[in-house]
């Protein structure tokens, strides 16, 4: 794939104070980190970026000898110069990115670490071991007690469902791409947030599936713009509670308008539950979505509320669609692992009140990490969300990017508002994702360094009244 001058130069947009050469080798090499410029891609020569970006030859032919010089760039005669991304770099494009320098604080992801007291539902987890030690181990559908306790928590909360509806999957992220692999082909196209969790509508677009992504506005949810996107659409993803990053929550005639639109037109609407659980304030949500279209499948997991290193998810489908799921499985896992699977029920049948306590945890770490943001960026907007893992924080100025390789140098890593945002790769410069997951003492460190890192890029004189920026711009 090329990049085109204009392309690059919007991405790129304007540079900050420094050496040219240098912070637009750094920006670049940015849009690698962040997964808005690929393996492969073929980037314009010096001569075109240099008139695009309004810069001397002289620069763009340093800046490419910079990330030559660190092994992202290569360059031949005639075949112009190719990002080639090594291994590092590489598994840098995803949001979860570990720092090599035990002293760097990594908030690119916003798993918790796992309760005090997983370890015990390990322990019972293995008393029942044996029993299944006696089977293959091969569970297609999941293991059918856990199927079970899943499929009575939906109909207890008004939501009839057999365990026969319920595939236990290797995550939400698992039960996603099995949906696209059943679901997906090339010619069809699904309705997706306009800003949403980026790993989800990447795999679902790896099964062919094209994204048409709704406008971003006071919420993540424009039902206009669906009920005029429906007749085209054949699927739809929605994160309708505590979504991900905006922490928003959608209304009860929110979900009432998008599933009448959406069912019009025969639309398969996946609904990702999987901040349901994570209700740092206890408020009441409005009904599920499923309350409005009982025919949506259902992804959820307990990564966000127990521990990411335990892989189990599961879909909630109709009946009607839990054999081309679980067909299309057998050419993918064969069934996630069976003694995660004995943990987890030993956690909903035995030691259900440790979710109480790690979300009091999450709770306190995201009370203070609101403290610390107000009292050292106290031009950042701020509003806590009552649930979900994350702050999505209002920049006074389209700095993200900046702020966030700005930040790098002073050892935290972050993820960048625009890497939210589908089809919109400049858009999202106003945000910033903190995961609330990391210890107080770490949270406190971070926003220390982040208030550095903002010294370094505050060029930008943002509206006196932080709230006045707008959503998406």
């Amino acid at each position: 794939m090329d990049a085109s001058p204009a392309q690059l130069a919007a991405l790129v947009g304007e540079l900050p104070p420094g050496p040219a050469y240098r912070t637009l080798s750094d920006a670049i090499r940015l849009l690698v980190v962040d997964g808005r410029l690929l393996d492969g891609t073929r980037l314009p020569s010096e001569r075109a970026l240099a008139a695009a970006l309004g810069l001397s030859r002289t620069t763009t032919t340093r800046a490419y000898d910079e990330l030559r010089r660190r092994g992202l760039l290569e360059s031949r005669q005639g075949s112009g110069s190719v990002l080639r991304l090594p291994l590092a770099a590489a598994s840098a494009s995803s949001l979860i990115v570990d720092p090599d320098d035990p002293d760097t604080i990594s908030m690119t992801y916003s798993a918790p670490t796992a309760p005090a007291g997983l370890a015990r539902a390990f322990e019972q987890a293995a008393e029942s071991l044996p029993g299944l030690l006696a089977t293959t181990g091969y569970l297609p559908d999941g293991l059918p007690a856990l199927r079970e306790v899943l499929a009575q928590g939906y109909t207890d909360r008004g939501l009839p469902t057999d365990p026969g509806q319920i595939i236990v999957t290797s995550g939400a992220l698992g039960a996603i791409s099995l949906i696209g692999r059943a679901l997906g082909a090339p010619s069809r196209r699904m309705i997706v947030e306009g800003c949403t969790y980026p790993h989800a509508v990447e795999s679902l677009a790896g099964s062919g599936l094209r994204a048409m992504p709704l406008p971003v506005g006071d919420d993540p949810w424009d039902v206009d713009a669906a009920r005029q996107l429906a007749p085209g659409a054949d699927l739809a993803y929605l994160i309708p509670d505590f979504h991900n990053p905006t922490g928003a929550v959608m209304s009860e005639d929110t979900r009432a308008d998008l599933a009448r639109h959406l069912r019009r037109h025969d639309v398969v609407t996946v609904v990702d539950e999987s901040l349901r659980r994570v209700n740092l304030d206890g408020v009441e949500l409005p009904r599920s979505y499923l309350a409005h279209d009982p025919s949506a499948i259902l992804v959820d997991s307990f990564s966000k509320v127990l521990w990411g290193g335990l892989r189990v998810g599961w879909i909630r489908a109709p009946h009607g669609l839990v054999t081309q799921l679980v067909q299309a499985r057998m050419t993918q896992d064969l069934g996630s692992a069976a003694f995660d699977q004995l943990v987890v029920h030993a956690m909903m049948t035995g030691h259900s009140h440790l979710f109480a306590e790690h979300l009091d945890r999450m709770r306190r770490q995201r009370d203070v990490l609101v403290e610390r943001l107000g009292q050292s960026l106290p031009r950042f907007r701020v509003d806590p969300p009552a649930g979900g893992p994350s702050l999505w924080l209002g920049l006074p100025g389209r700095t993200s990017s900046r702020l966030v390789a700005a930040a790098a140098e002073q050892g935290l890593l972050l993820t960048p508002g625009p890497r939210f945002f589908i089809g919109s790769p400049t858009a999202g410069e106003r945000h910033l994702r903190l995961p609330i997951t990391s210890r107080e003492h770490v949270l406190t460190e971070a926003v220390a360094r982040l208030a550095r890192a903002w010294e370094s890029v505050d060029d930008v004189r943002g509206p006196a009244d932080p709230r006045a920026i707008d959503l998406i711009a």
